[in-house]
């Protein structure tokens, strides 16, 4: 049976203690959400509680998947390491696909990547990113990804993004 982890909201000096511990104990998968910011003001509802309000993430200490996977996978063995969900539409495709080759060279087979859009635009807003098309943004990062992933060269002329063939590795 598998089991997963997932340190939401618990302070960081906590995340390798329990890291470490969940791998002794049998979970399978340490889990991480992801979170750019918390906006002052926000301009939405929050659609997962009764409220309709973000109060309870204020000050909550969410650290960059992409930082805190491979320090935690340095000091595991076997354990894997996931996102719930990169919000991805507000980052670089190209810059996330040499995120992505690099971790796994470094850690090997030990990450599955879960991703979606932010439900919120202060985080397009703080990205410098259009809140407009975010899906089309999505989808078309979704294959430049893939295509950057492959060792081979790609290049990708989209509605949203065009780039010259280019190769990354390792992959």
């Amino acid at each position: 049976m598998k089991f997963a982890f997932h340190p939401t909201m618990c302070p960081t000096e906590q995340y390798l203690p329990l890291c470490q511990a969940a791998e002794e104990i049998g979970f399978d998968t340490f889990t991480f959400p992801d979170s750019i910011c918390y906006p002052k003001e926000g301009s939405d509802v929050y659609p997962y509680n009764n409220d309709g309000t973000r109060e309870f993430l204020d000050d909550v200490p969410f650290i960059e998947p992409f930082v805190a996977i491979p320090y935690l996978a340095a000091q595991t063995k076997r354990i894997r390491f996931s996102t719930s969900v990169v919000k991805l539409a507000i980052r670089q495709p190209a810059v996330v696909a040499k995120q992505l080759t690099s971790m796994a060279a470094l850690i090997g087979d030990r990450f599955d990547f879960g991703i979606g859009i932010s439900p919120w635009p202060e985080d397009f807003e703080a990205c410098q990113i259009a809140w407009e098309k975010r899906g089309k943004r999505m989808d078309e990062m979704m294959e430049i990804i893939n295509g950057l992933s492959s060792g081979e060269y790609f290049g990708y002329d989209g509605e949203i993004f065009q780039m010259a063939p280019i190769k990354l590795t390792p992959v």
